[in-house]
């Protein structure tokens, strides 16, 4: 089985797609390795331009069972399918497609999103839809919007959980010292903090979360700064109106591993972002062994379980309440930090791709939807 799958997003900044795209090629070739060679991975790039230096790098972090692809586009006496983990154009193939779908927030929220960015994830998932594709969804939340927009068979549509990074664990003793070292040096970050992680975007609801911040005792605000982590997003210059407060710590894009000392080493993650596919910092936090605030709607109550403590985003002062209560109350830090190291651990890259190369097998065995036109 010759499976092509797009790596685009994987020579570009390190948002939440290309995260995605990196964690399952990253599981499907491990697994691929186990089952001497099978799938076969081929790489293509749709939406980049790479050069050979770029191909190497890439190459040389994977098994030898996965190769570049012979040019930019897929040819369908090369493959047996073609997975686009983006929001690429599937028309560029005409054999059997398998097209994940991270969110509808382009229908559901076009106010999110700019014009072009709307028109292309619209027009790639209308091709998707009109090909026959079988399209994967990243959470039953996702599942659902897709169900109403579309109107997909249930043998065409199908859900598969993402997960964290193996590389998200929970520090302590020697680990967790050191990751408090890395944070003072790097960012002046010397003792409790609250962590924030998201592109700064209207929708990731930052301005909310400041405001109710700035609603907690003196004695919080003063000792326990609120870190933001995240590049600019669109209508970044809107995220927060006015003065950014004292107690807010901006630290802008950082490293992997910047990133995971961070998680480890905050008091408490907060997420209460409006709308989300996954909600891939929740489960991250949760990994780190870090209770959660997160939001109680779209994917984020679905993934949080009861292991976060789930508020509406809309409303400020039970954002407040939330971090108030987190924050005084040790013994619900606790509780949530075990049940959230529980819920983490549900969620697996390795089962993730074993339930992918299943969709695959039905596909090339004719058990499961053909792409239309497809032999």
């Amino acid at each position: 089985m010759r499976v092509g799958f797009d790596v685009s997003k994987l020579f570009g900044p390190r948002d939440g797609v290309a995260r995605y795209s990196a964690s399952l090629l990253e599981a499907l070739a491990e697994l691929s390795e186990e089952r001497g060679g099978r799938p076969g991975l081929v790489l293509y790039a749709l939406d980049a331009e790479v050069d050979s230096r770029g191909w190497r790098r890439l190459l040389e972090g994977l098994p030898g069972n996965v190769r570049r692809g012979p040019g930019r586009w897929p040819r369908r006496r090369e493959l047996d399918l073609f997975h686009i983990p983006t929001f690429a154009d599937p028309a560029c193939f005409d054999g059997p497609v398998v097209f994940t779908i991270h969110d509808l927030t382009f229908l559901t929220h076009p106010k999110f999103h700019v014009p072009a960015n709307r028109n292309q994830c619209l027009l790639a998932t209308l091709r998707a839809v009109a090909q026959g594709a079988t399209i994967i969804a990243v959470s039953e939340a996702t599942a659902g919007e897709v169900r109403k927009w579309f109107a997909l068979p249930d043998d065409r549509l199908r859900v598969v959980h993402e997960a964290a990074s193996a590389a998200f664990a929970a520090f302590d003793g020697a680990d967790l010292e050191a990751a408090r070292e890395r944070l003072v040096e790097r960012f002046g970050l010397d003792g409790p903090f609250v962590l924030s992680v998201g592109t700064l975007e209207p929708r990731k609801n930052i301005a909310r979360l400041i405001e109710a911040y700035g609603g907690l005792g003196p004695d919080l605000r003063s000792r326990v700064p609120l870190a933001l982590v995240g590049g600019g997003g669109w209508k970044r210059d809107v995220v927060f109106a006015g003065d950014w407060p004292d107690f807010v710590r901006r630290l802008g894009a950082v490293s992997e591993e910047d990133l995971i000392a961070l998680y480890n080493v905050a008091s408490v993650v907060a997420y209460p972002s409006l709308v989300e596919g996954f909600g891939l910092p929740v489960v991250e936090a949760m990994a780190c062994g870090t209770p959660v605030l997160t939001s109680d709607r779209s994917s984020l109550a679905e993934v949080a379980g009861d292991a976060a403590l789930c508020v509406d985003p809309f409303d400020v002062a039970a954002i407040r309440r939330g971090l108030d209560a987190l924050l005084r109350e040790p013994s619900r830090r606790d509780r949530y930090r075990q049940a959230g190291l529980d819920r983490a651990a549900t969620f697996s890259w390795r089962r993730a791709a074993e339930e992918v190369v299943g969709i695959y097998d039905e596909i090339v065995r004719g058990t499961g939807p053909r792409t239309a036109g497809a032999p």
